[in-house]
């Protein structure tokens, strides 16, 4: 267990309902609010009337973002997807990743074909390709992703099944369309990132936003596109990873529950 991040600036509130994918009706200090919400997905058991959240201060017209929901007593499951990638930097650059030790990221947002990957990161005189994905429903002991039919999820993982397969010099056929023969890469700084730089090897990261979970495993029910693609990427070498992470009210911290947390295919 590592600390990632104080948090104390946050307004404890009420969850009334959801007004649409990025707006939430709440109450704090029995005044209404609507906050902004960034996680996309249905978050059904998150956004249930009289749940209680922790809402962030912003510099919008909303004024809030409800970031994290009880889960139990302190404990807060986090559902906010850019505090999300705030602590898996944190941890990154402390060091707190076992499977990424003295990694560093080169560029976020990393351009590659017409999807915009989360990050180009080095470790170990390797370049990666890593893509983060929100696993913040739960089901018996596990983590899941998705909550929802996802495009931009499949979309994903199908690209980094394909630059996968390029770099092993071998193709994958997906269904009813081609993988692409050519890679068109970004740039950062006047430093173009392409096959003169090295190869690519592809990561997709689940973070479980929650405390009592014992493994990740993807939601077939959901999205079953997704559960089948995560096993093509698996079986074509693609590294798939999973970390948790939860907010403790008494510390007024985020934890880093797992660096490793059990992947179930």
């Amino acid at each position: 267990m590592k600390i990632l991040l104080k948090i104390e600036n946050y307004e404890k509130g009420i969850i009334i309902e959801r007004l649409n994918k990025f707006v939430v009706k709440g109450k704090i200090k029995n005044k209404p609010v609507l906050a902004h919400l960034n996680n996309t997905g249905r978050l059904e058991d998150f956004l249930r009337k009289g749940k209680v959240g922790l809402f962030l201060p912003i510099e919008n017209k909303l004024k809030f973002r409800l970031s994290m929901v009880k889960e139990s007593k302190n404990i807060y499951s986090i559902i906010d997807t850019q505090l999300q990638m705030k602590c898996f930097e944190i941890a990154l650059e402390k060091g707190y990743i076992s499977w990424l030790k003295e990694a560093k990221i080169l560029k976020r947002n990393f351009k590659i074909n017409h999807s915009l990957i989360d990050y180009l990161i080095e470790h170990k005189s390797k370049n990666y390709l890593l893509e983060v994905k929100s696993a913040v429903m739960k089901y018996k002991s596990f983590a899941m992703y998705p909550d929802c039919p996802s495009i931009r999820g499949q979309k994903h993982i199908k690209e980094l099944i394909n630059i996968q397969s390029i770099r092993i010099t071998d193709r994958i056929n997906y269904p009813n369309k081609e993988p692409n023969k050519n890679l068109k890469f970004g740039r950062d700084s006047g430093k173009t990132f392409g096959h003169n730089s090295g190869r690519y090897f592809p990561i997709i990261l689940f973070i479980a936003g929650m405390k009592n979970i014992s493994a990740f495993s993807p939601n077939k029910n959901a999205d079953p596109k997704i559960y089948e693609l995560l096993k093509i990427a698996k079986n074509k070498g693609v590294k798939i990873k999973a970390i948790q992470i939860y907010f403790d009210e008494k510390r007024k911290s985020v934890i880093l529950e797992n660096d490793d947390l059990r992947v179930i295919l």
